[in-house]
């Protein structure tokens, strides 16, 4: 669940997920040692971040949903504390918006849809880049 809300969570809102991801990146450069070796760690963290996601969504597509299976609410609980959650407040800031604006007969703007998405595939990986660099500084490769 970490790693979903790490992907998902929008990382210009919540300084939690920058922290999570600079720390991920500093210690990946820490073993790299150099700031080349930094680059791809971190560029490898993120993308294997990615492909496990996909990859559980694949397998859960491929096995099947069964809808019995989903446990009930909790007693005391709602459909509004469900989307007080932050990562639907950000999905449903960014969606009412654009859903809103699509009515009427107009042309959707197509920037105004990928910038979010932009937004969260470009900051995360720059963070870890940056942090990974950071780390390889602050512990060099050793030479024997």
């Amino acid at each position: 669940m970490v790693m979903v809300n790490l992907l998902l969570v929008n990382p210009m809102t919540n300084i939690t997920m920058v922290v999570l991801w600079a720390g991920a990146g500093f210690v990946g450069g820490m073993i790299a040692g150099t700031k080349k070796g930094a680059f791809v760690v971190g560029l490898i963290t993120w993308l294997s971040s990615l492909g496990i996601v996909v990859l559980c969504f694949y397998l859960l597509i491929i096995g099947g949903i069964d809808l019995g299976t989903i446990p009930n609410i909790p007693p005391g609980e709602s459909l509004i504390n469900l989307l007080s959650i932050p990562i639907f407040q950000d999905m449903l800031g960014q969606l009412l918006p654009l859903l809103s604006g699509m009515g009427g007969g107009e042309t959707p703007d197509f920037t105004a849809l990928l910038m979010p998405v932009a937004i969260w595939i470009v900051v995360p990986i720059v963070i870890v880049i940056i942090a990974g660099m950071i780390g390889a500084t602050v512990r060099p490769k050793e030479v024997f």
